[in-house]
């Protein structure tokens, strides 16, 4: 009598081989295990054959789960109070980015996006403050939060600049200074502004969603079902927003 004691793949194996073995009345464990040592010897492809098709299977099953979790936490992806929003306010399609302004691949990927907003007179996007870096990324971000608040007309001036830096922030003060060269603006009520409550709680929501999606690192893009973690070229994320238009 066949014992189902055997790992998954061997008994896989194991049952194929029954057929051939329909004419035997019984067949004990070491009988199926020489049978499948044999077979496996005689076809080792049946090994990575069986090693593809899990992988499919779980990369399947992780992009449902990534999807389901994606369209639980739409609300907040899509809609938070407090997000700055870039390209067409009104646009009917949103992608998100999360990102740190130390990041070099957010420095990069910010050419591209500019493009695909100009490419993309649709495309709603909102920029996910995610200060993972240094402690001038969380600055930053504090500092940006306030100013989209109080003057929502300079952020993306100031959101544009500090990522074409070519160098990282080295010191606050590279972030105050940037704030000072907008024209009509408080900056002493932004540095009161960046200490409030809600930019705290904002910060924290998005630290928490990244959990829940599984971001670790800059650039994140999310858009529609899609979720691009890196710097992808223009055309992937093209390709991503033609997907979910």
């Amino acid at each position: 009598m066949i014992k189902l004691t055997l790992r998954p793949l061997a008994l896989l194996v194991a049952l194929a081989l029954a057929s051939l073995a329909a004419h035997a009345d019984e067949l004990t464990e070491a009988d199926v295990e020489q049978l499948v040592h044999d077979y496996l010897l005689a076809h080792p492809e049946v090994v990575q054959e069986a090693l593809d098709r899990l992988q499919q299977q779980q990369q399947a099953a992780q992009a449902a789960a990534e999807q389901q979790r994606l369209s639980s936490l739409n609300e907040q992806l899509v809609s938070y109070p407090h997000d700055p929003v870039g390209g067409n306010r009104d646009g009917e399609l949103t992608l998100i980015e999360f990102f740190d302004y130390n990041c070099g691949y957010c420095k990069r990927a910010n050419a591209t996006l500019q493009a695909l907003m100009e490419d993309n007179p649709n495309l709603r996007v909102v920029y996910k403050e995610f200060p993972i870096l240094a402690e001038t990324s969380v600055t930053a971000a504090r500092a940006s939060l306030a100013l989209n608040k109080l003057y929502p007309e300079h952020y993306e001036t100031f959101h544009r600049s500090l990522l074409e830096r070519r160098s990282g922030l080295q010191k606050d003060d590279d972030v105050w200074d940037a704030i000072e060269e907008l024209d009509g603006v408080d900056t002493a009520a932004i540095r009161a502004e960046s200490q409030a409550d809600w930019v705290q709680q904002t910060l924290a929501s998005n630290y928490q969603l990244a959990r829940q999606l599984n971001i670790s690192g800059t650039p994140t893009f999310v858009i529609g079902d899609n979720m691009l973690r890196g710097a992808y070229p223009q055309a992937d994320i093209q390709a991503a927003i033609d997907e979910a238009s």
